[in-house]
């Protein structure tokens, strides 16, 4: 009898459980994202102050009005359609420029025929503030691919965790099932400030 206590127990342990991790893993339809736990790893956490990449501040002074502080909700709702509007953007952007490899000073710029991660990453912002996303919940981050090499991205604030838009995928997926060791990031209402990642 106690064995079977125990076994009924455990069965309905395991099904609390399941229940549990189906929940925390439910969300918009098509996005990948991690189980949300007590240190909130589904969000960056950032650290102290530090040097932005030389190439944003030139990108800056070039482009003045695309580092403008952040406006708008700094975390966005996330539905269907908003989700929608990443992938539409994401898959866009990826699809119109064609990649290349860096040749010379690295230069940002919005739109090129031909580019690199960085040219992907401010045209995508770019794209996503024309369409009315609010700009605070959009910051350009520092990351390093697995193989070691220097990478930019999009990274998207929401009440579904931190999302990343990146040239190297078509998917929307979450910061820390990117497979990207993040570096640095933009302040959400100071694009010109940027912050270590913890």
């Amino acid at each position: 009898m106690f064995g079977i206590t125990r076994k009924i127990k455990f069965a309905g342990l395991v099904l609390m459980m399941a229940a549990l991790g189906s929940q925390a893993a439910a969300g918009p339809a098509g996005l990948v994202r991690p189980l949300k736990n007590a240190a909130n790893a589904a969000f960056l956490q950032q650290g102290r102050e530090t040097v932005a990449p030389f190439a944003h501040v030139r990108f800056c002074l070039a482009s003045p009005a695309e580092c403008r502080d952040g406006s708008g909700e700094s975390t966005v709702e996330l539905s269907a359609a908003k989700l929608n509007l990443l992938k539409s953007v994401n898959r866009r952007v990826n699809a119109a420029i064609e990649p290349e490899m860096p040749d010379g000073p690295e230069t940002w710029v919005i739109n090129p025929e031909r580019g690199n991660c960085h040219d992907y990453a401010v045209t995508k912002r770019h794209e996503l503030v024309r369409a009315g996303w609010p700009s605070a919940s959009l910051r350009l981050a520092v990351a390093y691919t697995r193989s070691g090499i220097g990478h930019l991205v999009v990274i998207v604030r929401t009440t579904e965790g931190d999302l990343v838009l990146d040239n190297l995928t078509d998917r929307i997926v979450a910061w820390n099932k990117s497979g990207l060791r993040f570096v640095s990031v933009e302040a959400s209402d100071k694009p010109r400030v940027w912050y270590a990642i913890q």
